[in-house]
């Protein structure tokens, strides 16, 4: 990560994470999200992003041991980020406007109990601790 980079705040089923803004192309606001059979446990389904259609992570399925807010549905978010990751787009779920943070390299510590698996680290804002969303080493555990 670099020393001085700006990260968006996002919450998902009342879970706080955060992901650098380099990783976001876009934030699409109510996308019609279409479920798949077949598709993997960690995804919720597709939406169209220009021409391609784009995956979208099911952050309930990946996340364990979290308590979700059961009054919001997973496929129904107001919003989704675009984000780019090594193997393409890839779509987060949110359900709050994002909010974009400036952050300090001593504003970034180790993980002390991971949220995800491949999430090593954390951000400290307003002496509070978000999770650092790498998607790309999320990727791979994913169900």
């Amino acid at each position: 990560m670099d020393m001085d980079e700006k990260y968006c705040l996002i919450h998902c089923g009342g879970i706080a994470l955060t992901i650098p803004v380099s990783n976001v192309l876009r934030v699409e606001p109510e996308p019609q999200i279409y479920p798949l059979p077949r598709m993997r446990a960690s995804m919720t389904g597709v939406f169209r992003f220009e021409k391609e259609w784009v995956p979208v992570l099911h952050l309930e399925k990946i996340i364990s041991n979290q308590d979700f807010r059961q009054d919001v549905c997973c496929v129904e978010r107001k919003y989704v980020l675009v984000c780019a990751t090594e193997l393409g787009y890839i779509g987060l779920p949110c359900d709050s406007a994002v909010r974009i943070l400036n952050v300090y390299g001593d504003c970034i510590a180790d993980c002390e109990a991971p949220l995800l698996p491949g999430c090593t680290q954390e951000m400290i804002y307003r002496n509070e601790r978000y999770p650092i969303l790498d998607i790309d080493r999320l990727l791979p555990h994913c169900p």
